[in-house]
């Protein structure tokens, strides 16, 4: 599988939550919570706790199990930020429109970066 392909199947808008993900990661391997968390520096409750939902990692974190697991740091980190996003601002009405500015923002940066 292409790195492209490989990028574009979990940054979907109906990709699993993070912990979902790093699960899914980890149980297609066969590999043990405590395997992961080790090569991640880090215990192997907090991982169980990523995993469920109920805590999210720090973008170190998120380096170790993204160079782990061999995927893009970039996907991880931004589907990190996406949920602490929420976390902090998802019960707001204006969340939403913050997300589309967002969205818009980076469409605009990346249209005026090519044109310098």
């Amino acid at each position: 599988m292409s790195r492209q392909s490989q990028s574009n199947r979990y940054t979907a808008a109906t990709s699993p939550s993070l912990g979902a993900w790093l699960r899914q990661l980890r149980t297609a391997r066969k590999l043990p919570l405590r395997a992961v968390a080790g090569e991640a520096e880090m215990d192997s409750t907090l991982l169980s706790k990523i995993e469920l939902g109920q805590r999210l990692p720090t973008a170190d974190q998120v380096q170790a199990l993204a160079k782990f697991f061999k995927v893009p740091f970039e996907d991880m980190e931004a589907k990190r930020l996406a949920e602490r996003f929420w976390l902090d601002h998802g019960d707001s009405p204006a969340a939403g429109k913050a997300a589309l500015l967002l969205r818009e923002q980076a469409v605009g940066y990346k249209t005026a970066k090519k044109t310098d």
